[in-house]
C-alpha cells in the first residue's frame, strides 16, 4: 500500500519538467516537458512597504510576467511573497532589479518543487506534525498547501531532492 503520489517539478535535459516518481529506483517514471528554461530558482519577496500590501503580490507577478517568467510553486502571506521560476541570468537579473524597488529579493538557484499527494485510501492521515517530524533534516525553502486536498508542495534545494523522495518512498 503506498502513502502517496510523488511528482517533481525539477530540470531535466535543460528543461523544466513534471516529473512522476512510482519507485525508489532513482529515475522517473514519466516526464511532461513545462518550459525551456535553463534553471529553476526560489524567489522570496519581502515587502519593503513601497507599494500597499494589497497591492504586493499583485506587482510582483505584473513584472515576473513583463518578463515572461514562469511561475511553477507559489505561496504567499503578510508581507511576503515566494516563487519558483524558471529563468536565464539575464531575465532574473532584470526581474530582481525591478523588484528591489519595492521588495527585500533573496534567489536561491537549483530548487526543486516536491509534489506529494496522498494516496486516496490514506486521506486526511497526513498530518502537519507528521510532515515535520518526516522533514526535520531537511531545509526547507517554501511549504505550500491547500487545506483539505491531501496535497503539499516542497521547495528544496535539488541536492536535497533523493533524500526527500525516499523519506516518502518510506513511510
Amino acid at each position: 500500500m503506498e502513502c502517496c503520489k510523488l511528482r517533481s517539478v525539477g530540470l531535466y535535459n535543460g528543461k523544466v519538467c513534471l516529473a512522476e516518481w512510482r519507485d525508489k529506483e532513482g529515475e522517473p517514471s514519466s516526464f511532461q516537458v513545462l518550459a525551456e528554461c535553463t534553471e529553476l530558482v526560489y524567489v522570496r519577496l519581502r515587502t519593503l512597504e513601497a507599494v500597499a500590501s494589497f497591492r504586493f503580490l499583485e506587482r510582483a507577478l505584473a513584472v515576473m510576467a513583463h518578463y515572461d517568467m514562469p511561475v511553477f510553486a507559489m505561496a504567499s502571506s503578510a508581507g511576503s511573497f515566494s516563487v519558483v521560476t524558471g529563468a536565464d541570468t539575464s531575465a532574473l537579473q532584470n526581474v530582481c532589479k525591478e523588484l528591489s524597488v519595492f521588495a527585500e529579493v533573496t534567489v536561491e538557484k537549483e530548487v526543486e518543487v516536491i509534489c506529494v499527494q496522498e494516496a486516496d485510501d490514506r486521506k486526511g492521515k497526513m498530518s502537519e506534525k507528521s510532515l515535520v517530524t518526516l522533514l526535520k533534516d531537511i531545509p526547507l525553502l517554501m511549504v505550500s498547501s491547500e487545506e483539505g486536498s491531501g496535497s503539499v508542495s516542497l521547495t528544496v534545494r535539488r541536492k536535497d531532492r533523493d533524500k526527500v523522495l525516499n523519506l516518502f518512498f518510506s513511510c
